[in-house]
């Protein structure tokens, strides 16, 4: 519809005028057809009741012949089989009717005794179709198309049974009727030029043809035409290409003797289409000849008219127009443009150059009121800006420019956000589709200035819309709240401090609690070193309050967000087991542990993890006062690529722990992993938030599912080890027996005093030679000195960090040097160190976290000292 709008108003009429005529043809040509379908159709009424006469006539001819025949078979000289007398008779009766070609009476063998036209002696008719329907049926029977052999014409022939005084078959009467008196019946009817009509036998042989007569008469149709005569139904029309290659519709009819006999002819007759259609063709002509001259006179008289009345007014319009743009508001066109629409169109153009007079102006005076209250807008602190939909500046009044550092002729017609770096709250797209949909918004941006400092601004934004409702414009009003958040963090971070206050405070109390346990048992065992067996106890209880130490630190560490994890591969089962087996000990609470036997192994920190499994039963056992059941679940389950828990695809092992507790509110949830957060009476706030620092730290992921009143199910995703190979555990005792027949010569590296006795006490008991230093340099010395005397140490255990000396990692680097083969072991109390993870980069064999035991001692040097060389 585009490209009828730019057309010319003359050619647009035009396409108008020929969308009118369009019904005016559609009807003449729809006349013609018409006209054309009256034609074919009285045409072959015509030539259908030709046909019913013909076939009538026939009918009639065949029906005399049938009583002819009867009278014969009654008279005596035929019964007598008189020949004489019977020929005479048979010719008397052929001359009087001539449409008769021949009659003949026949024995039973076929043999002609008497007939109308003599032939010298008998002839056999044995073989002609109408003796032997006559012989075997014993009724009047036709014949098909022969040729006849005395009267030498084109005949059908059509028998009738002679019966002796017993009622046998005796012989029959032949009549060959002469079919070429049916011209005479066409010749009357004056058909059209061309017209054919032919009559076939029962075998689709022609007996008679109109046109071409010598060319088909005893031939068969070659086309199927007669087949769908046969098969159709008793008269009908058919389009067809006769044997002469004209194309005709034709009628036809089938010729019986009597209903429940088959068809002993067949009729057809047609006119050629053409001669048919030649007069509906020449008026349709005609009439549309007519039609065209008239719509080509019409067209020209619009057009003329058209340019006259309507397109020379509309281009005074036009150039009125231009001048009206051009500045000239004194231009007028209402007296040129006439009467009618356009002549009201004409004044509507005067009234809207007044009006824009006045509305000029009007504008005139509204700058000055905007230039006031531009003043005034001027006055206000905060920044107030005009953007278009783009983010152009339009507006950038005096507090923005005392704000931002920017001029308004510098901040004009530039993009806001680049200009002064905006960072959103969230994404750009989402704020802008707020502002659509609500018509405001409002959040907190961080800008930068002119000088290239941060500010962060409460933002205001109002959406401007034109008069017909689409976006148009952005009022934005920015108020500088830097100062003020500045205030807020600061107050946030005395919090902190004061929730670390409390959190010190808990940890006192518990580290009191543990060194009471420590020293308290020390003492008793050194009141009964003469009772064996009762210090042996107290120690070992002095030992387990030491380990709660070492796990309240490592919590602490782990909630600091210490480094790497130190990773080994474990069995998931032990770790679970362990935990909740220390957990529920002496509880109300049953555990059911649903892990499969197959389930992966995991590399993960032992110690960090049977820290988080104990939390979260200790969790589960405190939100079970009354008792309940703990139920902890495990599968194996593999990640695509993006997967809900955004973690890296691959294998990973899944737990669910699941308590039938007092649940968690909504909007606890939304903060249970939150550092210092609780629901517990002198809860710290820590066992939950170290637990999620750890799986994270894991390459895990962990979220959690409860509902108030109906438990709460805490589910932990945890990458798959790589590798499948078994975890074991020695015994402390045969790792302990390993080194103790294998004497070593170790060197002990550490600052503490206190630790290089006890690893010397640790390692004599393991039958080492033992030698310490306190710090890297000495170490370097010492191990210098025995390569030199050609009693290298089987190992080195080496503090990490040495206050005001070369500590573990240096002095590392300067034994290799020496040794590329050194067995060197970190030791080190801080596991945030990356070393302590991946140690083996740093050319360390081993590594062991303080506090250690003799045991864990025992462990590392019996995995390392049996692989080295003596």
């Amino acid at each position: 519809m585009h490209w009828l709008k730019s057309l010319p108003i003359h050619l647009l009429i035009v396409c108008m005028l020929m969308i009118m005529a369009l019904p005016s043809v559609a009807l003449i040509i729809h006349a013609g057809l018409q006209g054309r379908a009256d034609d074919l159709r009285l045409s072959t009424r015509a030539t259908t009741y030709l046909l019913d006469n013909i076939a009538s006539e026939l009918n009639s001819k065949v029906e005399a012949a049938e009583q002819t025949m009867e009278l014969l078979s009654l008279m005596p000289q035929v019964r007598s089989k008189e020949a004489a007398a019977v020929d005479q008779l048979l010719a008397g009766l052929q001359k009087k009717f001539p449409m008769y070609a021949n009659i003949m009476i026949v024995d039973r063998q076929g043999m002609t005794w008497a007939t109308a036209l003599p032939s010298g002696r008998p002839v056999s008719l044995a073989d002609r179709k109408a003796f032997k329907d006559a012989r075997d049926s014993g009724h009047f029977s036709p014949g098909e198309y022969t040729v006849g052999r005395a009267s030498k014409k084109p005949i059908i022939n059509f028998a009738y049974p002679l019966k002796d005084a017993t009622g046998a078959f005796d012989g029959a009467i032949l009549f060959g009727i002469d079919l070429t008196n049916v011209g005479n019946l066409l010749e009357a009817a004056k058909l059209p030029a061309g017209t054919s009509f032919g009559i076939f036998d029962h075998k689709g042989t022609f007996l008679y043809r109109t046109i071409d007569p010598e060319k088909f008469i005893g031939k068969s149709d070659r086309t199927n035409h007669f087949e769908k005569m046969k098969n159709g139904p008793e008269a009908g029309i058919i389009d067809i290409v006769s044997n002469d290659g004209i194309h005709r519709l034709s009628a036809y009819r089938k010729i019986r003797l009597r209903p429940e006999l088959p068809p002993y002819a067949y009729i057809r007759g047609g006119t050629p289409v053409d001669i048919m259609l030649e007069g509906a063709n020449r008026e349709f002509i005609l009439n549309l000849g007519v039609m065209f001259l008239i719509l080509v006179s019409v067209f020209w008289l619009n057009i003329w008219l058209s340019k006259r009345l309507i397109v020379n007014r509309i281009s005074a319009l036009e150039h009125a127009s231009r001048a009206l743009a051009g500045g000239d508001l004194e231009v007028r066109v209402g007296q040129d443009a006439g009467g009618g629409e356009l002549g009201r169109l004409g004044l509507c153009f005067d009234e809207m150059a007044e009006a824009l007079c006045f509305e000029l102006q009007e504008r005139m005076k509204k700058e000055d009121v905007l230039r006031e209250k531009s003043d005034l807008l001027d006055l206000a602190h905060d920044a107030i800006v005009l953007l278009d939909m783009q983010g152009t500046i339009l507006y950038w009044n005096q507090g923005a420019a005392a704000i931002y550092g920017y001029a308004p002729e510098e901040a004009i017609g530039k993009v806001i956000h680049p200009l002064l770096a905006t960072r959103f709250p969230k994404a750009q797209e989402e704020v802008y589709e707020e502002l659509r949909s609500k018509g405001r918004w409002e959040g907190r941006l961080t800008h930068t200035t002119a000088a290239g400092a941060d500010i962060v601004v409460n933002s205001r934004w109002v959406l401007q819309v034109d008069r017909e409702n689409r976006p148009w414009r952005i009022m934005e009003i920015n108020s500088d709240i830097t100062e003020r958040e500045k205030s807020q963090q600061e107050l946030l971070k005395m919090q902190k401090l004061e929730s670390l206050g409390v959190l010190a405070g808990g940890i006192a109390h518990d580290f009191n609690n543990i060194l009471t346990g420590i020293m308290g048992n020390i003492t008793l065992a050194q009141m009964t070193l003469d009772e064996p067996e009762r210090g042996k106890k107290l120690l070992q209880q002095a030992e387990k309050a030491c380990q709660r130490a070492s796990e309240l630190s490592t919590q602490l560490l782990t909630f600091a967000k210490g480094g790497k994890p130190i990773k080994k591969c474990v069995a998931a089962r032990h770790l679970i087991e362990e935990a909740v087996s220390l957990a529920l000990r002496g509880t109300s609470v049953l555990s059911v542990l649903d892990i499969p036997g197959n389930l992966h192994l995991i590399e993960v920190d032992e110690g960090q993890m049977h820290q988080v499994l104990n939390n979260i039963a200790i969790n589960a056992v405190q939100a079970m006062p009354r008792g309940g059941t703990f139920t902890v679940s495990a599968m194996n389950i593999s990640l695509a690529d993006e997967n809900r828990f955004a973690l890296p695809s691959g294998a990973y092992v899944k737990l669910l722990f699941t308590d039938t507790g007092c649940g968690i509110s909504a909007e606890d949830q939304k903060r249970i992993f939150d550092p210092y957060f609780t629901t517990k009476g002198g809860g710290k706030g820590l066992g939950l938030s170290s637990a999620h620092s750890v799986i994270t730290r894991h390459g895990g992921y962990i979220t959690v599912h409860s509902q108030p009143d109906q438990g709460t199910t805490l589910e932990i995703l945890l990458p798959a080890a790589r590798t499948e190979a078994a975890a074991k555990k020695e015994p402390a005792q045969a790792q302990m027996a390993t080194v103790k027949h294998t004497a070593r010569k170790v060197l002990v590296m550490d600052d503490e005093q206190m630790i290089r006795d006890l690893m010397a006490e640790i390692l004599a008991a393991l039958g080492c030679t033992v030698i310490t230093c306190c710090n890297g340099s000495e170490a370097v010395e010492f191990y210098t000195a025995a390569i030199e005397d050609a009693a290298p140490f089987d190992a080195v255990i080496m503090d990490l960090t040495i206050p005001g000396g070369m500590g573990g990692k240096e002095a590392a680097g300067h034994i290799l040097e020496i040794d590329k083969n050194a067995c060197l072991i970190v030791s080190s109390g801080y596991s945030n160190d990356p070393i302590m993870s991946d140690y083996a980069a740093f050319g360390f064999k081993a590594t062991m976290a303080k506090p250690y035991r003799a045991s864990e001692v025992a462990a590392v040097l019996a995995d390392l000292l049996p692989s080295l060389p003596h």
